[in-house]
């Protein structure tokens, strides 16, 4: 098989997938955008001979570097501009809230956050990542982090709520 079609083959196979992990961290549109840049890499990579390298890993991992980027970028543009002064309480995601009949809902919620809460929420609850991690990572206290995820989950629960009312 040749260049072009086995890009095809990977293009076909691998577009949905790219898509929908970079959609969940960044929105659809942001999302749509590092799909191509994805797909763009990918192309370049085989003009120069590297094809073999391209795999589905290699997509998903260009696109979390891609995704790091912007949340870094968008990090610096708006750093420290409104540090969080008040810890909420925590507020637990609803109970089925990764139920596939719930999923278009809390992609619209997600999507609906705002980008710095939508990272917050991505890096801790579905990345998995500790909350001093997120800190170290971005320079910020624990504590600064931990008041930042309360409101993102609050404001993940408002949209989520509204959508659910909204399709009720």
């Amino acid at each position: 098989m040749d260049d072009a079609r086995r890009f095809e083959a990977l293009f076909q196979d691998n577009v949905r997938i790219v898509n929908a992990f970079a959609s969940a961290r960044l929105g659809r549109d942001a999302g749509e955008d590092v799909t191509s840049e994805v797909f763009h890499a990918a192309v370049v990579a085989y003009r120069s001979g590297r094809a073999d390298e391209v795999t589905t890993p290699w997509l998903i991992a260009v696109a979390r570097n891609k995704v790091i980027d912007r949340w870094r970028s968008a990090g610096r543009r708006k750093a420290r501009a409104h540090l969080i002064q008040q810890r909420d309480e925590a507020i637990s995601f609803p109970a089925d809230w990764a139920d596939d009949c719930r999923r278009d809902a809390v992609f619209d919620a997600l999507s609906a956050v705002s980008e710095r809460h939508r990272m917050l929420l991505i890096l801790h609850h579905v990345d998995g990542l500790p909350i001093a991690e997120i800190a170290d990572a971005f320079g910020q206290s624990d504590a600064s982090v931990e008041s930042a995820l309360a409101r993102a989950r609050q404001s993940f629960r408002r949209h989520y709520r509204g959508e659910q009312a909204a399709s009720s």
